[in-house]
């Protein structure tokens, strides 16, 4: 038996949302995004017309762990996937805390052709996982600066109204 695979149809049906970027990490514009799937749309607001010719920063904002985004650098380029959780932002410029995974994908000959990133909306889970912390230990400067970055984006929507 012989299966016929339609892997956009794949891709377009998934849950976690998928990112495809060029390989070029070099100079301060980064690999540029070639395609995301209906999840990754979802998730950030954006859609295919807002990140034609952009990069994966226009996720990035002011809660944006900056070093870990040097280690997803130095763990692609060491032929490494990376795994890891951060604010980012939506086109709306609400912040989520985005949890995902980053890896190359080979071509023939061994050389990195493209970056794919599973992405997933972990803002849900996290506060449940802090607000269980904060019964710990109502101290805790993580948990305080998690809602913290909540609550001033909630501010600022209240100021702009």
């Amino acid at each position: 038996m012989q299966l016929k695979f339609d892997w956009l149809i794949v891709l377009e049906n998934l849950h976690r949302g998928i990112m495809v970027t060029d390989v070029s990490l070099e100079g301060p514009a980064g690999p540029r995004i070639i395609y995301v799937n209906r999840a990754w749309m979802k998730i950030t607001g954006y859609d295919r017309a807002d990140i034609a010719g952009k990069t994966p920063r226009i996720l990035q904002g002011k809660h944006t762990d900056r070093n870990l985004l040097r280690a997803l650098g130095d763990k692609l380029l060491n032929r490494e996937v990376f795994h890891g959780q951060t604010w980012n932002y939506r086109k709306s410029g609400q912040p989520f805390m985005m949890n995902w995974y980053c890896y190359a994908i080979y071509g023939d000959h061994g050389k990195a052709i493209y970056y794919v990133a599973e992405q997933e909306d972990a803002t849900e889970l996290e506060t449940l996982r802090m607000k269980q912390r904060l019964l710990l230990n109502p101290l805790d400067p993580d948990v305080n600066k998690f809602f913290a970055v909540l609550a001033e984006y909630k501010s600022a929507r209240k100021q702009a109204r």
